[in-house]
């Protein structure tokens, strides 16, 4: 079998403490965020080498250059572990042919928030942060067209980044945890 492109998109949150969950919800976090990718592009990309082409595509989340927030410890620390990874195995492979892109969408219209039972916290949110799933996947294109090894979508999307690297770390995650406190719904306290 030939596979020419990998598409990692599988994932979910883990809301809670640390804590709260047995450490077999965070090892099953762990495997669908980080080993599962890291298996699937290690598997598929002898073959892609082999041919002088493929395309690796790790959905991430502008979340990988946020600071974490409680009540989702690990959800950040795994988009900022496949942001690098990309940024790796980009360099390693485009002598080869290959490309390698960390997509970071941020708020995208998509069942995420209902499965997490966030959909009603979510629509309190301006419409101007959010971006259809379709746009996302046209700039996840654009960007393997154009051999990026991270593209983060949006205006707004790149705007947050911007903003986020210029402030100090502490301002940074004071904020970041002022504006999750609004859009998430409360851990459980322990």
């Amino acid at each position: 079998m030939q596979v020419d492109w990998l598409i990692n998109n599988a994932g979910y949150g883990l809301p809670g403490h640390y804590q709260q969950p047995d450490w077999s919800e965070h090892a099953a976090f762990l495997q669908v965020m980080v080993i599962a990718p890291s298996e699937l592009a290690w598997r598929l990309l002898p073959g892609m080498r082999a041919r002088g082409h493929g395309r690796i595509l790790n959905v991430a989340s502008l979340a990988g250059f946020a600071p974490g927030t409680a009540g989702h410890t690990q959800y950040a620390a795994a988009k900022a572990f496949m942001i690098k990874f990309s940024q790796s195995l980009a360099q390693e492979n485009r002598a080869q042919g290959l490309t390698v892109c960390a997509l970071c969408p941020g708020f995208t219209r998509s069942e995420f928030h209902d499965v997490t039972g966030t959909r009603a916290l979510m629509n309190r949110m301006p419409d101007f942060m959010w971006q259809s799933a379709e746009a996302v996947v046209a700039e996840a294109l654009e960007a393997l067209d154009r051999g990026e090894s991270v593209r983060v979508t949006g205006r707004v999307n790149r705007l947050i980044k911007a903003a986020l690297k210029l402030l100090p770390d502490r301002m940074a995650e004071r904020l970041a945890s002022g504006q999750a406190g609004r859009y998430r719904a409360p851990p459980p306290t322990m």
